[in-house]
């Protein structure tokens, strides 16, 4: 079970749509509006020479100078979108609140639904009852029937909380309740795979991060989650020995080729071996660390819940306080124009100054 932190961390994620309450925030777009970059925001990221933003309500958007200003892209659902990828220019997928799945074939201008909760429940026990049936004796099959089953019954209520790419057809997404799928066609199908992962306990899934050799991957998630995917053999090993059981919210790979991984109470540890070893990280107290990016330069940042800004300069063994801030919470962090971070959360979008 997760700790009472965790749902104070993530109780807009979990509960912002369900103030939609009276129509069906599937069925209806985003609607525009210029308050768009002021309101709610979970998550920034750049993909070539364009950022983007994603937040409550449906709101997608994009700028193409460095976050000074803002367009909102045309989303065709209102749910909050968590996530965003981009494997080329053109090509994006992203995910949120109701197991929506949106894609882009116009660099994020505009979007298309391609999957949601509803289907995840009926097309997971399509897929899983007769692997079911062929195994009776299988135990995992069995429980994976009962929970699509179970999601069947509750609707479109799980969020999905990542989304990552490996070329522009083969992509996973993951979510609450250990919610994992995958497309080998760009998203036409997606299927579920949690059969082919070690996550017993069907843990929430934040992050992924990508690995040096082509097609392998790290996952974090909550209760100390750590996985190492392979798409080439289509499986999910958990690493064991990570030394905290906490949830971890956000995994950097570094200049050097190592990972660092942020969460719960501040907690951060750093593997330079893919998860063989780790040690923790010389950082400052601080509350939960949600999000972490690699500047340009290698450097790397981490923010956290409760509004704090760490930088690292030695490949992320060290971080550092820096005195800049918003003056409340953080969601997440990128950056901006050199020098300069994007940093979003109930607020929206602020500009910060790195100090030199």
């Amino acid at each position: 079970m997760a700790s009472n932190i965790f749902f104070m961390v993530f109780s807009l994620f979990l509960t912002a749509s369900a103030s939609a309450a009276g129509y069906d925030v599937l069925q209806l777009p985003a609607v525009p509006s210029e308050l768009a970059p002021t309101s709610l925001i979970y998550s920034i990221k750049k993909f070539d020479e364009r950022h983007f933003a994603t937040g409550h309500q449906g709101h997608i958007l994009y700028s193409d100078d460095d976050g000074e200003t803002w367009t909102q892209a045309k989303v065709p659902v209102r749910s909050s979108i968590v996530d965003i990828d981009f494997p080329t220019s053109q090509l994006g997928w992203a995910v949120g609140h109701e197991g929506v799945i949106l894609h882009s074939m116009d660099g994020g201008e505009t979007w298309e639904q391609q999957f949601d909760g509803l289907r995840y429940g009926q097309e997971g026990l399509e897929f899983y009852e007769p692997m079911a049936e062929a195994e009776p004796d299988n135990d995992l099959y069995a429980y994976l029937v009962e929970e699509m089953q179970f999601a069947i019954s509750q609707g479109a209520d799980k969020p999905l909380f990542g989304v990552h790419f490996h070329t522009d057809k083969f992509g996973h997404v993951g979510g609450a309740y250990g919610m994992l799928l995958r497309t080998i066609d760009g998203g036409k199908t997606w299927q579920p795979v949690m059969h082919n992962v070690e996550n017993d306990g069907f843990y929430h899934i934040f992050d992924f991060a990508p690995l040096p050799e082509e097609g392998r991957f790290f996952l974090s998630g909550e209760a100390g989650l750590f996985i190492i995917g392979d798409i080439n053999e289509r499986s999910g090993e958990q690493v064991e020995n990570i030394p905290f059981n906490g949830s971890f919210f956000t995994v950097i790979d570094t200049a050097e080729g190592s990972l660092v991984l942020g969460g719960l109470r501040g907690r951060m540890f750093r593997t330079e071996d893919q998860g063989e070893t780790w040690s923790p990280v010389k950082k400052p107290p601080s509350a939960a660390v949600v999000d972490s990016t690699r500047l340009a330069d290698g450097r790397l940042v981490a923010v956290t819940i409760g509004g704090q800004i760490l930088i690292s300069e030695d490949d992320g063994r060290s971080f550092r306080g820096l005195a800049i801030g918003t003056g409340g919470r953080i969601y997440a962090v990128a950056e901006g124009s050199p020098g300069s971070l994007l940093v979003g959360g109930p607020k929206g979008i602020t500009h910060l100054k790195l100090p030199e």
